[in-house]
């Protein structure tokens, strides 16, 4: 009843009458994540099926750490570099199209364009087209009489099958359409004179004319294939084609949109100035686009601080790696023994005893370059490795190392090269970072990105408001 009696007076007086403000679900340093935008990122991103308020708890969790991330970005000024504003501005732009067009007018003007077509090719179809053209080289007679004998030796070529494209592309005085073997594309009967029109969708698909001299030049045509207008879906990649190749449309489009954007916000603006201002606020005047242009914003800062602080930490630096494998090494426990070595498939078995006394004493990293010597005169063994750095083979994953290793399974010799066998050893689990890089590499990422989201929280205030979340919405 207070309500309604405010709601009354505030009419009755002139007073404004405030909207109901939105819910935040959080601040991060001061930044609002309001109900609308973390809606649209839990929906994009939450894979669950059964949403529960559960569900929204633990997403909210992961999306502080994100904003924290993205805070972290700006405070080192990434969102101010060269590289991020010309990749975010295209993206950005790219997705602004829909928001600053006016697209139910430039439908309506490719259904116009449609239903003229439709009405200009009538019951003929289109043809196409192939055209290659004599011309005399000057006015003079000689010159006419050349043109005239090019032109009777190039149709006589075709009268013996020659393909029409390739001569036109040899022959044809029209530099437009010869390159691209006097093709002129689909066409339409009231493109032509009547004369000539007749003449075109007199051919049969797949025949050519006979040369037709036109004034000034001689041209010979062909049609390629006939086909009718199909339904307005079906042409309707053609006709938005032909539009793009004239900007006029798409500026209208937009002059419209952002004039009906400054009657209904009572902008003073018009035409090219409303385009401009509805463009450098259209964040604000449609949220839907507020949200996806953020999402494109804050995800390529979180690329960019991720990459520095996570990927690239973790990736080069050596000395960090050693000590997390070295800490963490039972986590990397092999469920099975695995073979860490090198398949050798030998001429002979004098070869590989060879290859055995020049690897004695070398760490595996340097084998292959220490044996290549062996193979310079001729291809006396070939080598197969594991997939990890330092040659590990998992039992299952080569059957020459499951029987000679494990003594499981039969492996088919090579023909060339009969004598098969490995040098290096089993081993229970990786011995060092190079044993299992990839999945070290992972747990020290995560580890990174532990310590680092743990000290953005203490650099940080930040606050989850439980009560305006539990308003988020179910739906997905």
């Amino acid at each position: 009843m207070k309500r309604i009696l405010i709601y009354m007076l505030s009419v009755m007086l002139g007073l404004p009458v405030f909207a109901k403000k939105e819910p935040v679900i959080m601040t991060v340093n001061g930044y609002d994540v309001k109900k609308s935008e973390f809606e649209y990122f839990f929906r994009k991103n939450s894979t669950e099926t059964d949403v529960t308020r559960k569900t929204v708890r633990q997403y909210a969790d992961l999306y502080l750490n994100f904003k924290l991330k993205v805070q972290a970005a700006i405070d080192e000024g990434l969102d101010q570099s060269d590289s991020f504003l010309k990749e975010y501005r295209m993206y950005r732009n790219m997705q602004a199209e829909d928001y600053l067009t006016d697209n139910v007018f430039l439908d309506s003007i490719a259904h116009e364009a449609y239903k003229k077509t439709v009405e200009d090719v009538g019951s003929d179809g289109l043809a196409y087209l192939r055209v290659m053209s004599f011309m005399p080289r000057s006015e003079s007679l000689a010159s006419y009489d050349s043109c005239v004998e090019r032109m009777s030796a190039v149709y006589e070529k075709l009268l013996n099958g020659e393909d029409f494209a390739s001569l036109a592309i040899e022959y044809s005085d029209d530099e437009e359409t010869a390159s691209a073997g006097g093709d002129m594309g689909w066409v339409m009967r009231n493109q032509f004179p009547p004369e000539i029109g007749n003449l075109i969708f007199g051919l049969e698909p797949g025949k050519f004319s006979e040369p037709v001299n036109l004034d000034e030049l001689f041209v010979i045509f062909k049609v390629d294939r006939r086909r009718q207008i199909g339904s307005f879906e079906a042409e309707s990649a053609e006709i938005y084609d032909w539009m793009n190749k004239r900007p006029y449309f798409k500026e209208e489009a937009r002059r419209r949109k952002a004039n009906e954007y400054a009657v209904k916000l009572g902008w003073t603006e018009r035409d090219e100035n409303a385009v401009a201002r509805l463009d450098s606020v259209l964040e604000e005047v449609e949220p839907e686009f507020g949200n996806i242009s953020r999402e494109y914003h804050d995800g390529l800062l979180l690329f960019d601080i991720s990459n520095r602080e996570v990927w690239d930490k973790a990736s080069l630096n050596r000395e960090g790696m050693e000590e997390y494998f070295k800490s963490h090494k039972a986590d990397f426990k092999y469920s099975e023994p695995a073979f860490k070595g090198m398949v050798f498939f030998c001429t002979n078995e004098e070869v590989f005893n060879r290859i055995k006394d020049t690897l004695d004493g070398v760490e595996i990293k340097d084998w292959i370059e220490k044996v290549l010597p062996i193979n310079k005169s001729e291809l006396l063994f070939r080598v197969m490795r594991g997939s990890s750095e330092s040659g590990i083979i998992k039992q299952g994953q080569n059957a020459y190392v499951d029987k000679i290793v494990f003594g499981k399974g039969e492996y088919e010799p090579k023909t060339n090269f009969p004598y098969v066998n490995v040098i290096g050893k089993t081993i229970e689990g990786p011995e060092s970072v190079d044993d299992a890089k990839s999945q070290v590499v992972e747990g020290f990422q995560k580890y990174l990105e532990d310590e680092w989201v743990k000290s953005l929280k203490s650099k940080y205030k930040y606050k989850i408001y439980k009560r305006a979340l539990r308003k988020v919405s179910l739906d997905k």
